[in-house]
């Protein structure tokens, strides 16, 4: 309990909202120059650096922070394949949004380097994948959910998911997101290590450098005959069919993760990892396990101040589709 007393939720979303301006102001400003090298000074310099400062202020020990506890080769293995799994069932929440604001006008592609040449591909899979997989787990799945535990595990899984979402300031990469990060805290909670959500967070950015990259080689071998629906976005209709595909394959996918993610559940059970009480899906379970305090709603006022600035992003992209 001498632990929590340290991190109080309010620091937490002070952080937040500290890190979310220089994201917006710092940050879009070195990715505008250079992409590539201002993706790593977000990842290293705005989103790591901040947790490591205030982890030492606070006098807290970063290794029982952020949980980085070991974690067996076997679940290492299965977070990988669980969130393969899981792809088509962030895509899928994706596309619903993609398919609402097509109506009202034409989508613009998300301003995400694509490989175009082995190289390129083995340096974005350095930035996108690992980068991203490590500085953004040890600040939502590592510190941020560690400070909303007071409220109740559930809670700070849920919390922590919505709010990395909207940390991407993108409606048509909002819901996606949501999902991912509900999926890594879950697995980073069973399975009390925070690698469980860096593995998961690499895999699924990995997988999508990997899906650019192959669509890029194969547009260059088809050539002209792909070159210009590759540069168009779909239109309302063919996004609504595309959910509906993307959907068939989110349920069997979702059903091959469910089945996977209840074997780390049933190992973590039977090898009490770190004498821990043991953990069920059930949230009524979660919650008994961390008793929930009360927290002030001006604690949250910082991640006010962020929504209402995603709203208003969010209001100005709508009316850009439009123009």
């Amino acid at each position: 309990m001498e632990r929590k007393k340290g991190i109080q939720v309010l620091g937490i979303n002070i952080l937040y909202l500290v890190v979310a301006l220089m994201l917006l102001t710092v940050g879009a400003f070195v990715q505008y120059r250079d992409v590539r090298i201002g993706l790593v000074i977000t990842e290293y310099v705005l989103v790591l650096l901040p947790v490591i400062v205030f982890l030492k202020i606070k006098g807290e020990s970063i290794k029982d922070m952020l949980r980085l506890n070991p974690l067996r080769a076997k679940h290492g293995a299965l977070i990988m394949l669980i969130t393969l799994f899981s792809y088509p069932v962030a895509l899928f929440f994706n596309l619903i949004a993609m398919t609402i604001m097509s109506n009202f006008g034409k989508l613009e592609q998300l301003p995400v380097p694509v490989a175009d040449n082995f190289k390129d591909y083995i340096i974005l899979m350095l930035i996108i994948s690992v980068s991203a997989g490590i500085c953004e787990e040890v600040f939502f799945r590592g510190l941020m959910m560690r400070g909303y535990e007071r409220l109740g595990k559930a809670n700070a899984i849920v919390l922590s998911s919505v709010l990395f979402g909207v940390f991407h300031f993108n409606l048509q990469n909002l819901l996606g997101p949501i999902v991912l990060g509900l999926i890594f805290g879950y697995l980073v909670y069973q399975t009390d290590s925070l690698y469980a959500g860096i593995i998961g967070h690499m895999t699924n950015n990995g997988f999508a450098v990997t899906l650019g990259y192959g669509l890029m080689q194969l547009q260059k071998i088809l050539g002209n005959a792909v070159d210009a629906s590759a540069q168009a976005m779909p239109n309302t209709m063919q996004l609504m069919m595309a959910t509906f595909v993307v959907g068939f394959f989110a349920v069997l996918g979702g059903t091959a993760a469910f089945l996977l993610l209840r074997i780390i559940i049933k190992d973590t059970k039977e090898g009490n990892e770190r004498n821990r009480v043991e953990e069920t899906l059930d949230d009524e379970d979660l919650e008994e396990q961390s008793p929930v305090e009360k927290v002030s709603v001006a604690s949250f006022t910082p991640v006010f101040i962020t929504l209402i600035i995603f709203v208003i992003l969010g209001y100005l992209q709508i009316q850009q589709l439009g123009a």
